[in-house]
């Protein structure tokens, strides 16, 4: 048994919650990940990534790991996933790493008739952008790009993925502007067009808060997956505007102290009908009255 002061821990960039590194995180191949060769994001949360009715996710993150596609092994874990009532990634992933360690995701195969598998040595040797466009990603960003440009937009949008919850086209929509703005501030930047830069940045900056995707643009309702309690309610309200005392208020509407009464009344009967209790039928008599009506 390792003593607790061996034992490494990791914090997971997408549940931000600290695990044990060995047992909690995949191996990856991916050179970003070097440091402790762990993919960055916990099991539990790439498990909750992929949707394996939509497969581009499952390439997602093995482009991510650096890690290949081979569509038999697939199938091969798919049939013993099901014989065995296994988890499918994890046990595709654990079979890439016995049988085929040496591979990275330039060496995927997605069709049976492709048995010939190169190394990946060989396959740097035929190109000098070791990158494999495919088709997913002609779709989703079109076709005038060039290899490396299609590679950083897929980069930045997997990232992006990865630390947000994407759940709505116009999300969705906003992501892949953002991946594109990216892509050309770094192509101006390059060039030393700091101008344009400057305009692409403020752009990018925009996209990022209408979007939410900055920590410091989410709301407390964000965060926790909407609002809770009425206190969170008026917390959120005064944050973005002003909420004036009663007697601004009465002056602005021209109403009276009755329709605070009247509120009172129907939130302590929701209390009574809670408890099976007998309902009023008239505001109580002890309410606060603004010094004026008193006089009145």
């Amino acid at each position: 048994m390792k003593k607790k002061e061996d034992i490494i821990k990791k914090r997971c960039i997408t549940c931000n919650t600290e695990k044990v590194a060995n047992t909690a995180f995949y191996m990856s191949n991916n050179d970003f990940h070097k440091i402790d060769k762990r993919f960055p994001v916990c099991k539990g949360c790439v498990k909750k990534t992929i949707d394996f009715t939509n497969l581009n996710t499952l390439y997602d993150i093995l482009q991510q790991m650096n890690r290949p596609f081979l569509i038999e092994v697939w199938e091969a874990a798919i049939s013993e996933a099901e014989r065995n009532d296994r988890e499918l990634f994890g046990l595709y992933l654990k079979s890439v790493l016995l049988n085929h360690k040496s591979l990275n995701w330039n060496d995927s195969v997605f069709d049976k008739n492709i048995s010939d598998i190169q190394k990946s040595d060989d396959f740097n040797k035929n190109t000098d952008i070791s990158f494999t466009v495919t088709r997913e990603m002609i779709i989703r960003w079109g076709s005038n790009y060039e290899p490396e440009d299609y590679m950083n937009l897929e980069d930045f949008y997997t990232r992006m993925q990865l630390s947000n919850k994407i759940e709505t086209p116009q999300e969705e929509a906003y992501l892949k502007k953002l991946a594109v703005i990216s892509l050309k501030m770094d192509k101006e930047l390059v060039a030393g067009k700091y101008s344009q830069v400057k305009q692409l940045g403020d752009l990018f900056s925009k996209y990022m808060a209408d979007s939410k995707f900055r920590a410091s643009d989410k709301t407390d309702a964000d965060k926790s997956g909407g609002i809770r309690n009425f206190g969170t309610i008026y917390a959120e309200v005064e944050k973005d505007s002003h909420i004036p005392p009663w007697e601004e208020f009465r002056l602005v509407k021209n109403i009276s102290q009755d329709l605070i009464d009247k509120t009172i009344m129907h939130i302590e009967n929701f209390t009574l009908r809670l408890n099976k209790i007998e309902r009023m039928t008239t505001p109580p008599d002890d309410t606060p009255k603004l010094q004026e009506e008193l006089e009145q």
